[in-house]
């Protein structure tokens, strides 16, 4: 990801706002400043979606964060959010993305309980429940993927 691609990136996230926290240029700079990666996948030049995950230890303002920093005693990544753009859904992308994620540490992650779409595509890439967070009015089940053993 390159500042070139702040303009799209906060579009693409401003248009999922279903699943997401908001951003705008400037948090959007901030966030990737945190992470460790930030990522696109492109499709014939476009960009089909992003991830951006943090470390642990991060200076993030957010309590689904705090909650896998209080929970989780070893290292992890915490994927703050995913976005695929509607043109590119059901392509893999989502999947693309995961892959370059996932690797020898655990992905922390939540989703709200009532996106059964999300849920079930985390199951399918063995995601486990490990709580649950009411934030907001609304309840974010913690979840969490081991890495698969060599």
């Amino acid at each position: 990801m390159t500042h070139s691609d702040f303009d799209t990136i906060v579009h693409l996230n401003q248009n999922a706002l279903e699943g997401v926290g908001p951003l705008d240029n400037e948090s959007l700079s901030l966030l990737v400043k945190m992470s460790d990666q930030a990522l696109v996948a492109e499709d014939s030049g476009d960009i089909a979606g992003f991830v951006i995950t943090l470390p642990p230890g991060a200076e993030y303002d957010s309590s689904r964060y705090r909650w896998f920093e209080d929970k989780l005693v070893d290292d992890y990544v915490y994927l703050d959010r995913i976005v695929v753009s509607d043109e590119h859904r059901r392509k893999g992308v989502a999947s693309q993305l995961y892959e370059e994620i996932e690797g020898d540490t655990p992905v922390a992650l939540e989703v709200y309980d009532t996106n059964d779409v999300s849920l079930a595509f985390h199951e399918s890439r063995g995601f486990e429940e490990v709580g649950a967070l009411t934030h907001d009015g609304k309840t974010n089940l913690m979840l969490v993927r081991e890495p698969d053993e060599a």
